[in-house]
C-alpha cells in the first residue's frame, strides 16, 4: 500500500518532504514538473511501515492512500498498526 498527494488540499509547505528526507527513506520529493509540487514515489513509500509525513503534515486530508483515496491525514487510529 502507498500514500499519494490530494493537490487540492495540500498547502506545500514541505513538512513531509523534510520529515521523509531525514529518515533517509527519499519516498517524497518535489516534481520538476507541474509546478515543483510534492508528490509521493509509490515504489519508495513504505507505508504502513512508516506514517512519519502523516504526523507531521497540517493539512488535513492533504495525504491519501493511493489505492483507496482515504484520507490519512490527520492519521486514523488504523494506521498505526502495520496490517
Amino acid at each position: 500500500m502507498s500514500l499519494k498527494v490530494d493537490h487540492a488540499r495540500c498547502t506545500q509547505c514541505r513538512m513531509c518532504y523534510i520529515v521523509c528526507r531525514e529518515l533517509d527513506i527519499n519516498a517524497v520529493y518535489v516534481a520538476l514538473d507541474p509546478l515543483h509540487r510534492i508528490e509521493i514515489d509509490l515504489n519508495a513509500c513504505t507505508y504502513p511501515g512508516c506514517t512519519a509525513c502523516l504526523m507531521y503534515c497540517p493539512a488535513e486530508g492533504s495525504i491519501v492512500e493511493a489505492a483507496t483515496g482515504r484520507s490519512v491525514v490527520p492519521p486514523p487510529p488504523d494506521a498505526w498498526q502495520a496490517g
